[in-house]
């Protein structure tokens, strides 16, 4: 005699979470310096024109050699050119970064720990080099000089605030992601959802089974009555 199995009914999953306001506010930081990084890379790709003209007229009226000209050029167009390439590169990677840990992802907020030491770090190079060529350390140079009284007076100091925003802006993102509420979320699992005794619910067992319904002979077939 054999009995027909019974299905084992599984019940759904809780639905996903909403991100607490600590990931959700690094998230939304880093998109905003994603839109800043290529703000500014086109900025700067926007002045090279003009700074490299007014380069060549000023190191050719202080006598300076044609390949120092040439040199000098190819830095100014070769640096904001850089930095655009850098800044596309840049709003991907956070873009995916903040799409990874609003998901919740783990392994996402790990990486962008890494990306916020790193970015501190360059944050922290470009504003030093920003503010030196602001003061003016140029003096003993006539091409740097030249390169220096180029650039739009405005412009050295807005490259130097902008890099300590940016790196205050990693700062911040990585701090968030360190709070309680972040930790928590971060380390969610999937649970079933609770009954309605308040305890969550399990998957009933499968039925018993009798060892020795092999050796039963099934039930004969009965025929209807003649009528």
């Amino acid at each position: 005699m054999s009995y027909p199995a019974q299905p084992i009914q599984q019940q759904p999953l809780t639905p996903a979470r909403r991100a607490p306001g600590p990931v959700r506010g690094a998230a939304v930081l880093l998109i905003l310096m994603a839109v800043g990084g290529l703000v500014y890379g086109a900025i700067g790709l926007a002045l090279m024109p003009g700074i490299v003209e007014r380069f060549q007229s000023a190191a050719e009226a202080g006598g300076v050699p044609v390949d120092d000209v040439n040199g000098g050029t190819t830095l100014l167009r070769g640096v904001p050119i850089a930095a655009a390439f850098v800044s596309v590169v840049a709003t991907v990677l956070l873009v995916v970064l903040a799409i990874g840990i609003a998901r919740g992802t783990a392994a996402v907020r790990v990486a962008t720990w890494v990306v916020c030491a790193i970015g501190l770090v360059s944050g922290a190079v470009a504003a030093l080099f920003g503010f030196v060529q602001r003061v003016g350390s140029f003096d003993n140079d006539a091409v740097l000089v030249a390169i220096d009284g180029a650039h739009p007076s405005w412009w050295p100091w807005t490259s130097a605030a902008l890099s300590v925003l940016q790196a205050l802006g990693y700062v911040v993102v990585a701090l968030l992601l360190a709070l309680p509420a972040s930790n928590a979320y971060f380390k969610r699992t999937p649970s079933f959802p609770p009954s309605p005794t308040g305890t969550p619910q399990t998957a009933p067992p499968p039925p018993t089974v009798d060892p020795t319904d092999w050796q039963r002979p099934d039930p004969p077939a009965t025929t209807p009555a003649a009528m």
